[in-house]
C-alpha cells in the first residue's frame, strides 16, 4: 500500500474509533430510548401485531368511561364502587384467574368519612359497606390470588385503606405500582423490584408473573439493579380489555361460563382506561393503535362510541399487562448496553469511513444511504426477535464519521489523488485516440458513388468499449463491383482491436480485384495465421457484388449467415459458411459461392452482437427475433433497415448493459 493509502487508512481508523468511543459515553443514552421507540414503531408497521389479544397471559378489566356512565356506577365516586369490585373479583378467581391484580388504588374507604350525616358521621352510617370487598379480597389473598397495588412516593406512599391491607395480610399481597421514565418522560422499563420499608421487595408485574408461572418472585439486591424492558407488540392492542360495568351486568345474569371461557388461566389486572387519567408516553408512542382490545361482551350491548382518535400515550394498567406478557413469554427486549452501542457504531463508522475514501462524497452519501437502509432493516428484523440492535446512535455518530472523512479526503488526500486522477485521464485520452483511429480505418456509413446508383449500402457499429473487435468494408472495385466485408474478432477490448486492425488491413490487400475471391479469401487466412501466437481469430463475411450482372460471390469464414430478403419471396434465404475462421488453420480451404441479387433484393450482414444482446432477463435478442425485424423492412432503403434493427435490439436489451459490439450493414440492389 502506498503512503497516501496506508495514511488514509490510519486517519478512517481514528474516525471509526472515535466513532465507537463517543457513542459509548453517557451522552447517548437519550438516543438509546428514541431507538427503541423508533424500531417499536419499524417492526408494527413492518410486521403487524406481535400477538392477538386471545394469546395474552394478561387481560384487564377497565374502571372506563363506559363503567362511569353506566348504572350502578354513573353518578358516584369510585370509592362507593367496591360491592361492585368485590363480586367482580370473586367472579374472577371463580372463574379460573391465576391471580387478579390491582393497579388502581383504593386509599380511602366510605366507612372512613367523618362527614356529618344527622347525629352520625357518614362513615358510621355506612359501617360495614365494604364488607363484601373485604370478604372476597380476603379469600383471594388466602389463596394467593389477590395483588394490591401501591404506588411509592417520597416518603408518604400512597397504600390501600387499612381495612384492605389488613385483609390482604399486608405486605405479602399489596406490591408497588411503579414505573421507570427516562430523561425524556418516556416509560421504557418497569424495575423488578423495590426497596420498601428497608427491604427489596417484588414489583406488582413481577410478583403477578411469578405467582403466574409458579416461580419465586425475585426479592433481592440484584433484583433492585435489574429492570424489564418493555416489549409492546403495538400501543395496547394485544390487551384484551374488558368493561367492569359490563362484567357486573354479567354477575347479576348469572353467567358464570363467560368468566371461565373468557378468565381462566389469565393474569387480571383492574385498573383504569381513561381518556384524561393515568395515562402514559411510552416505547410504543410511534406505533399509534386504537386502545385496547376489546374482549367478549356478557350483557350489555357494545358502547356505541369507542375511542376515535389516536394518541401517543397509553392507560397506565397496559404497562403492567405487558410486563407480565413479556415476563411470562420471556421475550422482553434484551438491549446491547454502552459497550455494544460503541462497537455497533465503530463498525458502521468504519463502513462510512471506507465508503468516503473509496468513492466520490456523492457515491459516499449514496452508499451511507444505502448502508443505514441495511441497518435499519436488520435491526427492525432483529427487533421481532426482542433484540435491541442500536440504531439511532451508530447511525448519527457514522454520519458524522462521513463527513468527517470526506472531509480528510478533500482537503489532505485530494493531492495524492490528483496523481492517479491525471494517470487515468491519460489513459482515458489514450483510449479515445484509439478509438477515433479505429474509427477513421471504418469506411463512410453511407458510402457515395458505388455501381452508379446501382447499390444502396448503409453500415452502422456500435462498440461495446471505447474500442472494438468488430470490422467492415465497403471497397468499389470498378464501376459495377463492390466489394463488402463484415467480422467479429474473438474476444473484446484493445486486443480485439488491434487484431481488427490488421484483419481489415490484410483484407483490403488481398482483395484487389474479386476475380478469384478463393485465392484472396485463402491468402488473408495464411497471413493471418503466420506469427498468431495470441490465437486470435476472425469470423468474417466476404462478398463481391456484380451490379450489372446481378450476382454475389462469396466466402462465409465462420461467420454469422448474412439473411438474404428477395423482393418477391415471403421468406428469408441465409447464406452458409463455407469455410472456418480466419486465422486458424494454415492452408485452409475456401469454397466460394454464388446467388443471384434482382432488383429490390435486400441483403443484411451482422455480427453475433446482434443476435446475442441480452435483456434484463439473460434472454438473447436471438435470429428469430432479427428475421422478423428484416421482414418488416421490406421495400425499404438500406438505412432504414439498419436503423430498424438496431432500434429493435436496443429496445429489447432493455437498458441490460451491452456485452458486445453490434455491427449491421444492408445492401438494397436498386432498379437501374
Amino acid at each position: 500500500m502506498d503512503p497516501a493509502r496506508l495514511r488514509a487508512a490510519a486517519a478512517g481508523a481514528l474516525i471509526a474509533l472515535a466513532a465507537g468511543l463517543v457513542t459509548a459515553s453517557p451522552l447517548f443514552d437519550g438516543l438509546r430510548g428514541l431507538s427503541i421507540d423508533l424500531l417499536t414503531m419499524l417492526r408494527w408497521r413492518a410486521f403487524g401485531d406481535r400477538y392477538v389479544p386471545a394469546a395474552s397471559h394478561a387481560a384487564v378489566v377497565a374502571l372506563d368511561e363506559e363503567t362511569f356512565r353506566t348504572p350502578p356506577f354513573a353518578g358516584s365516586p369510585s370509592v362507593v364502587w367496591t360491592p361492585e369490585v368485590g363480586r367482580v373479583l370473586g367472579a374472577l378467581i371463580e372463574g379460573g384467574a391465576k391471580v387478579v391484580g390491582f393497579d388502581i388504588v383504593f386509599p380511602t374507604s366510605i366507612e372512613q368519612s367523618t362527614v356529618p350525616f344527622g347525629e352520625e358521621t357518614l362513615g358510621a352510617k355506612l359501617h360495614g359497606f365494604d364488607r363484601d370487598f373485604l370478604r372476597a379480597l380476603a379469600l383471594g389473598a388466602r389463596a394467593g390470588k389477590v395483588v394490591l397495588g401501591e404506588a411509592q412516593h417520597q416518603d408518604q406512599p400512597v397504600l390501600p385503606a387499612p381495612g384492605q391491607r389488613a385483609a390482604v395480610g399486608f405486605t405479602r399481597n399489596i406490591r408497588p405500582l411503579n414505573v421507570l421514565s427516562d430523561r425524556d418522560g418516556v416509560v421504557r422499563r418497569v424495575p423488578r423490584a423495590f426497596m420498601v420499608d428497608g427491604a427489596p421487595l417484588p414489583a406488582m408485574s413481577a410478583e403477578l408473573a411469578a405467582r403466574a408461572t409458579g416461580l419465586p418472585a425475585p426479592a433481592n439486591a440484584a433484583a433492585l439493579r435489574e429492570t424489564v424492558t418493555l416489549n409492546f407488540a403495538a400501543g395496547a392492542a394485544d390487551i384484551p380489555t374488558y368493561s367492569l360495568a359490563d362484567l357486573n351486568a354479567c354477575i347479576e345474569k348469572g353467567d358464570k361460563d363467560f368468566f371461565r371461557k373468557n378468565f381462566d388461566g389469565k393474569v387480571v389486572l383492574l385498573g383504569t382506561v381513561l381518556d384524561v387519567e393515568d395515562r402514559k408516553i411510552t416505547s410504543a408512542r410511534f406505533a399509534v393503535a386504537p386502545e385496547g382490545a376489546r374482549g367478549a361482551r356478557c350483557a350489555l350491548p357494545p358502547p356505541t362510541a369507542g375511542q376515535t382518535f389516536l394518541r401517543d400515550s397509553i392507560s397506565g394498567v397496559y404497562i403492567q399487562a405487558t410486563a407480565v406478557n413479556n415476563l411470562i413469554r420471556g421475550d422482553a427486549l434484551v438491549e446491547f448496553g454502552r459497550i455494544g452501542a460503541g462497537l455497533a457504531a465503530a463498525l458502521l463508522a468504519a463502513l462510512a469511513v471506507a465508503a468516503a475514501l473509496m468513492l466520490g462524497p456523492a457515491g459516499a452519501a449514496l452508499s451511507f444511504l444505502g448502508l443505514a437502509a441495511l441497518w435499519t432493516a436488520g435491526a427492525t428484523i432483529a427487533m421481532r426477535g426482542a433484540l435491541v440492535v442500536p440504531l439511532i446512535e451508530p447511525l448519527a455518530t457514522s454520519f458524522v464519521a462521513l463527513g468527517g472523512a470526506i472531509g480528510y479526503r478533500l482537503l489532505v488526500a485530494e493531492c495524492a489523488m490528483a496523481a492517479q486522477r491525471a494517470r487515468q485521464r491519460a489513459h482515458e485520452a489514450e483510449m479515445a485516440s484509439a478509438a477515433a483511429i479505429q474509427r477513421a480505418m471504418l469506411p463512410s456509413s453511407e458510402p457515395d458513388h458505388l455501381a452508379a446508383g446501382k447499390l444502396d449500402v448503409f453500415a452502422r457499429m456500435i462498440p461495446a468499449r471505447e474500442v472494438g473487435g468488430d470490422l467492415y468494408d465497403i471497397v468499389r472495385l470498378d464501376e459495377n463491383r463492390l466489394a463488402i466485408t463484415i467480422g467479429d474478432v474473438c474476444g473484446k477490448g484493445i486486443p480485439a482491436s488491434l487484431f481488427m486492425a490488421i484483419t481489415q488491413t490484410v483484407m483490403r490487400l488481398v482483395v484487389r480485384t474479386g476475380a478469384d475471391l478463393q485465392a484472396e479469401v485463402t491468402t488473408a487466412n495464411d497471413l493471418l495465421v503466420a506469427n498468431n501466437r495470441e490465437d486470435m481469430f476472425t469470423t468474417l463475411f466476404c462478398g463481391v457484388i456484380d451490379a450489372a450482372a446481378g450476382t454475389l460471390t462469396y466466402c462465409n469464414c465462420g461467420h454469422n449467415p448474412p439473411l438474404l430478403l428477395r423482393r418477391a419471396a415471403s421468406g428469408l434465404e441465409t447464406l452458409r459458411k463455407s469455410g472456418p475462421a480466419l486465422g486458424i488453420i494454415e492452408g485452409a480451404k475456401y469454397a466460394p459461392q454464388t446467388v443471384a441479387l434482382a432488383p429490390g433484393d435486400l441483403l443484411l450482414l451482422y455480427t453475433d452482437g446482434v443476435s446475442e444482446a441480452e435483456n434484463p432477463h439473460d434472454a438473447q435478442f436471438g435470429t428469430e427475433r432479427l428475421e422478423q425485424a428484416v421482414l418488416a423492412t421490406r421495400d425499404a432503403p438500406a438505412r432504414t433497415v439498419v436503423e430498424h434493427v438496431i432500434a429493435c435490439v436496443t429496445a429489447f436489451a432493455n437498458g441490460a448493459p451491452q456485452s458486445d459490439d453490434i455491427t449491421c450493414v444492408a445492401l438494397v440492389r436498386g432498379e437501374a
